[in-house]
């Protein structure tokens, strides 16, 4: 029998085990474990059941196995932290781009042909420039349509038009990047006005948390047990991934957070646990 659920954008759909099972397994757990999972998930699972409350369930029976599991399942939960303001997301953009070989730069203010611009990220790797806006949402409802699309195009052709002749030879990429996901008209455009796009789930093998997951680049907020004043401290340092926390000594972390010794050990090692297993 086929259980329909309820997906965060409202969405009624079929119940996919498979779907599961395999999110589980990208998130660390062998196939024994996420099947395990799944099965004491299964019996909670009641027709039109969000897919909020099957994750909170099966974050629940994750717990049991492996606490670094955990932190990788609670990814897209983590991107949402990233808030209530657009600019830690940019930031963690920027840092994204970074770890793929780019030299990025944060806010940067160009001229357009027309009018000047504040580019969120600006991304530089050899004989290609890519030009980044970061759409930040709190919630999933909310995703970035065509309008938002077509308006983040027209700036990117108004950069173009002028950083053509400054920087002969040169290929340049315009790119709308949001923690959630888009509408479909708003791929349908990009698709077709050559707009990359990247968001949860899109494109495909190279999505957002594709990236992410391929080079373990976590985010600090993937981290349950920080304040948001905590993350504010480190992202005040330039601490945006877990990788950057790894990095640190258990004693660095406690001075910089003002936490007990016992919780700057155990952050440490979760960092640990999580970027170098």
């Amino acid at each position: 029998m086929t259980i329909k659920i309820k997906k965060a954008s409202g969405k009624i759909e079929d119940f996919d085990p498979n779907k599961l099972v395999k999110s589980l397994i990208r998130s660390g757990a062998d196939r024994e474990q996420a099947e395990e999972v799944l099965s004491k998930v299964l019996p909670d699972i009641k027709p039109h059941t969000s897919t909020k409350k099957i994750f909170r369930l099966a974050h629940k029976y994750l717990k049991r196995f492996n606490r670094s599991s955990v932190l990788r399942y609670s990814l897209k939960k983590a991107l949402m932290r990233l808030g209530p303001t657009g600019y830690p997301f940019e930031k963690y953009v920027g840092e994204l781009f970074k770890q793929y070989g780019y030299r990025t730069d944060v806010g940067a203010m160009l001229d357009g042909k027309c009018v000047r611009h504040e580019v969120d990220v600006l991304a530089k790797r050899g004989k290609e420039i890519a030009l980044i806006e970061c759409k930040f949402r709190n919630t999933a409802e909310n995703a970035p349509d065509v309008k938002i699309a077509m308006y983040v195009h027209s700036r990117f052709r108004d950069l173009r038009s002028a950083m053509k002749s400054q920087y002969p030879d040169t290929s340049f990429s315009g790119w709308l990047v949001t923690n959630t996901r888009f509408t479909a008209d708003a791929i349908q455009y990009a698709q077709c006005a050559g707009l990359k796009l990247k968001s949860w789930k899109h494109p495909g093998k190279e999505s957002l948390e594709q990236m992410i997951e391929e080079k373990k680049l976590y985010p600090v907020t993937v981290v349950s047990g920080l304040t948001s004043q905590q993350i504010q401290k480190l992202f005040g340092q330039n601490i945006v991934l877990m990788k950057d926390l790894a990095q640190m000594d258990a004693i660095e972390i406690r001075k910089l957070l003002s936490i007990t010794e016992k919780k700057a050990v155990r952050l440490k090692e979760e960092a640990d646990r999580l970027c170098f297993c």
